[in-house]
């Protein structure tokens, strides 16, 4: 990569620590975009030097969407406010988010199959499906219970609603200390018109500074293994 970074026209050359320590979420910080650009057009010209499809990559322009939307900038298909999670900080909110997602990754690289179906959810509802093809195909491939059912399901948008709204559930009783995680993944299934997720997010908007509300019981999508 060090090499093909070095091409003309990529923006800027790929250090080998810098990327160690990034895909293997040693680094909380959100990567400069020229970094970002480099490694996906590396990725890209890799993948044609050596006959693999480059579909699935995304395009620079996509990834800058997506790089967009970590910063909390607004740029379609993210709405504007997307990581707020209530009357958190915008650069604290973002942090969070981050962290969240990238020990997601970390785990899921290690092995572990929750991670890997919690990413295809998150991916589904934020408009990536790149990545949530590439987690749902992870999570089937090491037999992830529900795994099929979301990858044959016809409406898998509602679907990853509804199991985001449980992972809310489920972190809004483990208490305050989860409060920013649940917020999450309400907001998530929220933004696809998930009735409950709303509730839940206007409750919790009415008590920020207070003891967080009890969350429903009895439906709670209880976490398989540590979660963050």
């Amino acid at each position: 990569m060090k090499v093909l970074s070095r091409a003309p026209g990529i923006p800027k050359e790929l250090p080998e620590s810098t990327l160690n320590d990034i895909l293997n979420g040693k680094r909380e910080r959100l990567p400069d975009w020229k970094l970002v650009a480099s490694f996906v057009m590396v990725c890209r010209r890799h993948a044609e030097l050596t006959g693999l499809p480059t579909d699935d990559l995304g395009t620079v322009a996509q990834w800058q969407a997506r790089w967009r939307a970590a910063r909390n900038e607004p740029s379609p298909p993210y709405a504007p406010g997307s990581y707020d999670l209530f009357k958190t900080p915008a650069d604290e909110a973002e942090r969070r988010t981050n962290r969240t997602v990238a020990r997601l990754v970390r785990w899921a690289g290690g092995g572990d199959v929750e991670s890997a179906y919690r990413l295809a959810v998150i991916h589904v509802l934020t408009g990536d499906s790149a990545a949530a093809r590439y987690w749902i195909h992870t999570a089937v491939q090491r037999r992830h219970p529900e795994a099929e059912a979301f990858a044959g399901d016809p409406r898998p948008i509602e679907f990853a609603a509804d199991q985001a709204f449980g992972y809310g559930q489920a972190y809004e009783q483990e208490g305050p200390a989860k409060g920013d995680i649940a917020r999450f993944y309400y907001r998530l299934a929220a933004d696809h018109g998930h009735a409950g997720a709303a509730e839940r997010l206007r409750a919790l908007r009415a008590v920020p500074f207070g003891k967080l509300l009890p969350a429903p019981t009895g439906t709670a999508h209880r976490p398989r293994s540590r979660m963050p």
